[in-house]
């Protein structure tokens, strides 16, 4: 019932913010065409788009099932997801009251995105205690243990990174995290085409990251339930 509920409020977020987007997509998109003529006249012609679409597709296809591959390998402890990020090189920080302190520069608890200027330095200071502006990658969670959850959904989108898919450019990345702020019309309105179609990725690839992980955890679950019965019927039956 808990999960459902969960994967509803997911799917009415995705829902909001896939309107939203529709809406001022077109907008600019009939800008462009009014102003231009052609969308493709500023841009790239429709097959050299096709072919760049289509050949991101086999990428991310293949980086999912790498994905796939690694959380079924380790399905019996998720935690070791961790181990692989801090064998790649990127550290995993765990802070005590992590969402409050993280609160200021506009993140959330998960995937940190190497930073510049004053937001690095506070996350350097928050981490490592070094003063520097420039920060990397990173994984910053609760101190409490990680829900799997969590830790899935943040895997996903740290592998899809660092696999330099699109859909993680620092600006649209801080955009979707402040989707809030499209109420003020000024910002609204700021918004390049450009802008849109960076944005709608960051999308994609959230949405991409929660429906991995409810249907992984879904099935994992209902696998262990499996088992647990098969177990139980065993064990009645050597009695």
């Amino acid at each position: 019932m808990e999960k459902n509920f969960l994967s509803y409020i997911i799917n009415k977020i995705f829902f909001f913010q896939e309107k939203f987007l529709e809406g001022k997509y077109n907008k600019k998109m009939n800008k462009l065409n009014y102003s231009n003529g052609s969308l493709y006249k500023s841009h790239m012609t429709k097959n050299a788009t096709l072919t760049l679409s289509v050949a991101l597709e086999k990428r991310k296809e293949k980086v999912k099932r790498e994905i796939k591959k690694l959380v079924y390998e380790n399905k019996e402890n998720l935690y070791n997801l961790l181990d692989y990020v801090e064998n790649s090189g990127n550290k995993i920080f765990f802070i005590k009251n992590a969402s409050k302190l993280l609160k200021p520069i506009k993140e959330k608890e998960g995937l940190i995105l190497p930073k510049k200027g004053l937001f690095a330095l506070y996350i350097n200071l928050l981490t490592t205690k070094k003063i520097s502006f420039s920060s990397d990658t990173m994984l910053i969670f609760e101190k409490a243990e990680v829900s799997p959850y969590n830790l899935l959904y943040n895997f996903y989108k740290w592998y899809l990174f660092t696999r330099n898919l699109p859909g993680f450019d620092e600006k649209s990345v801080s955009k979707l995290k402040n989707l809030d702020d499209f109420d003020n019309p000024q910002i609204i309105e700021s918004l390049s085409y450009e802008d849109i179609i960076k944005l709608r990725q960051s999308i994609d690839q959230d949405r991409e990251a929660m429906e991995f992980t409810l249907e992984f955890m879904k099935e994992l679950e209902g696998s262990k339930k499996a088992f647990d019965i098969i177990k139980n019927k065993d064990n009645g039956a050597n009695i």
